[in-house]
């Protein structure tokens, strides 16, 4: 529909291009926006894996030390037995509350994520229904304007060869030259 040679056809082809590489960019600012999210589901999910290994490496260290306390004190270790249950069942309820405090931080993460992708996803449906209507309105809109503009040469065209005499030949010519002042002044503005 577009003809190369129209200025009116490049101001309008130009808008399109414009329109079409801003849906473009929205669409790749959401595909980021779902990178990040799914980044920080793995970084919850990595945080609680973090913080079991810290807190096993923790146990260790006490056991270990339990042990260094043993073999310099030897009638210790009935009472160091104690003591390493005393720890494993500290440590084990700890575990068993990080875990199910991780799991149900995961759990709400990937549920927002899901939620604000989802909505993220209708949206962007919907943006392009509605860009897909304005862009065919657009092209309705070219093509009236280009019927009007070559309707209106022919017109002035049809008068001149009509007119006989100089004041309607002056006439005429001030209307091609408003006509051509018009489509300047269109392609300028959507330049």
């Amino acid at each position: 529909m577009t003809d190369e040679n129209n200025p009116v056809s490049k101001a309008f082809d130009l808008q399109r291009k414009t329109i079409e590489r801003s849906q473009e960019a929205m669409k790749q600012g959401f595909e980021f926006q779902q990178r990040l999210n799914e980044a920080l589901v793995r970084s919850v999910e990595g945080g609680a894996d973090a913080s079991d290994r810290g807190a096993e490496m923790t146990r260790d260290a006490l056991h270990n030390t339990l042990d260094a306390i043993e073999q310099m004190v030897p009638d210790a270790e009935g009472n160091l037995d104690q003591v390493r249950d005393a720890i494993d069942e500290q440590f084990d309820a700890a575990k068993d509350a990080s875990e199910e405090a991780s799991e149900r931080v995961v759990e709400f993460t990937e549920g927002s994520v899901g939620n604000v992708e989802d909505a993220s996803e209708s949206y962007l449906d919907s943006v392009d229904t509605q860009l897909d209507t304005m862009l065919d309105a657009h092209e309705d809109i070219e093509a009236q304007t280009l019927e009007f503009i070559e309707q209106t040469e022919t017109r002035i065209e049809e008068l001149q060869e009509q007119a006989g005499g100089e004041i309607a030949t002056e006439q005429v010519e001030q209307l091609q030259d408003r006509m051509e002042e018009l489509r300047e002044q269109f392609t300028t503005e959507r330049e």
